[in-house]
């Protein structure tokens, strides 16, 4: 699942990633963006060259992913790059919170904007492991994991 889709390219990334990591299974990827910048129908084309099974939500990750996180199977990885506000990195994160199992992985993009560095700063450490990740061409990456038991 990704949080902030923009032109698809990081999608067709994470598709084939989890093809290579799990050959000859099924790959289902879910999108929730804007669509402002670039037309879903040019993603929609960049997934289905993928093959992958893929659903795209169009409008505000605060409205449109609350109303369909019950719906959505449990997620391997989730890339949160949507809203840099505290109000739209906490929706997505407790949204997320939902979707996740022990061997999930969370990526959170820009760590060092204020709204997002609040809200993986107030994620659990008794439940979820964090590392903030240095990426020379992505800023600050918070990566996130179910605390294993």
């Amino acid at each position: 699942m990704e949080i902030g889709v923009y032109d698809g390219d990081n999608a067709v990334d994470m598709v084939k990633a989890a093809k290579e990591a799990s050959p000859g299974g099924i790959v289902e990827y879910y999108g929730f963006d804007y669509f402002t910048s670039y037309s879903e129908a040019e993603v929609y084309s960049k997934l289905k060259e993928t093959g992958c099974v893929y659903q795209l939500f169009k409008g505000d990750s605060l409205e449109t992913l609350p109303r369909v996180v019950d719906s959505l199977p449990v997620m391997d990885l989730v890339f949160i790059d949507g809203g840099k506000s505290y109000q739209e990195a906490q929706s997505d994160w407790e949204c997320t919170q939902r979707l996740v199992h022990e061997g999930s992985a969370v990526f959170v993009h820009n760590y060092d904007f204020g709204g997002v560095h609040k809200m993986v700063n107030g994620v659990s450490r008794k439940e979820y492991d964090v590392e903030i990740i240095r990426e020379s061409y992505e800023g600050l990456v918070a990566r996130i994991g179910l605390r294993k038991i």
